[in-house]
């Protein structure tokens, strides 16, 4: 069975537990065993839309990878914490609060594509040790940085002190793989001399599914037959289809490279179909196309 379940992960748990608990309530539902992997890990404070792939569609992991994400975060300023989110130790604190218009002047210059300084507490690789245990062991974590992308980035909610001074800030941010939002807040709040930290995180779209797609996971794990999406609706949210003859079809299966007119798909990466078959993911490169991930034949 190849289908993909878009889970609203709750805080509290790791993209990791999730994957396990609906994996064995597939496969429980299955009577047999089925492969489970999630396609972008999403922080254990963090809630949100977690996209699973089951069988051969864990394999959409590295497309879904590139695909832009949107968040809704929340910043409080006049704290920063040793990870920069609420789980960290609060290690500098003051009753400095910027003004709301620094703050959306600061925004903009945050837009299009940039450099980004992962923070220490991190899954980033260090000479084959994540950041986060070399952090965690109090040793310094000096991180490259790395080039991401910002897509759109701005305040939806503003809540002030008794005094009228912005304590804090709701940002809705549309980003590339790989964005730390936690980053962002560093960044800002350096940007109008201030200090803070991500109060909460909420993945609010991930590979074309947002949090009106997401089942609830203690309902997935209730019935997990019928909250999965089928794997043509899984791969139309991501790809364009176009359709081969049976010879082509026979040829792509060989791992050959075919002569192929695409017609009307645009993209580079497509999944081609014949007489309703899923055959796999192409990659076309000028007038020819190979298949990339195959998807046919699948039990």
């Amino acid at each position: 069975m190849n289908c993909v379940a878009v889970i609203y992960k709750p805080a509290g748990l790791s993209s990791s537990d999730v994957v396990i608990k609906c994996r064995n309530a597939l496969s429980k539902a299955l009577g047999r065993k089925i492969k489970c992997g999630h396609t972008g890990t999403l922080d254990p404070a963090a809630e949100g839309v977690l996209v699973l792939g089951f069988g051969k569609l864990t394999k959409l992991f590295d497309y879904v990878q590139k695909e832009r994400k949107r968040y809704s975060a929340y910043f409080t300023f006049g704290k920063e914490t040793d990870t920069f989110d609420r789980e960290g130790v609060v290690v500098k604190e003051n009753d400095f609060y910027p003004d709301i218009k620094e703050i959306k002047k600061a925004l903009k210059t945050f837009e299009g594509e940039t450099e980004q300084i992962p923070p220490a507490y991190s899954a980033v690789n260090v000479n084959g040790v994540r950041a986060y245990k070399l952090a965690r062991k109090g040793e310094e974590v000096a991180l490259p940085a790395k080039k991401i992308t910002i897509y759109s980035i701005g305040i939806f909610s503003e809540y002030c002190d008794e005094y009228g001074r912005t304590a804090e800030i709701g940002l809705d941010i549309e980003c590339s793989s790989g964005t730390y939002i936690r980053s962002i807040c560093r960044d800002l709040a350096k940007k109008v001399g201030a200090i803070a930290y991500m109060s909460s995180l909420k993945r609010t779209a991930c590979a074309g599914f947002t949090e009106k797609d997401a089942v609830p996971l203690d309902k997935f794990l209730r019935d997990p037959l019928n909250n999965v999406t089928e794997e043509k609706d899984a791969l139309l949210k991501l790809f364009e289809f176009a359709g081969v003859d049976g010879e082509t079809a026979k040829r792509l299966k060989c791992g050959q490279t075919v002569n192929f007119d695409r017609g009307n798909v645009k993209n580079k990466k497509f999944v081609a179909t014949c007489d309703g078959e899923i055959l796999g993911i192409c990659a076309a490169d000028g007038g020819y196309i190979k298949l990339e991930t195959h998807l046919w034949n699948s039990l």
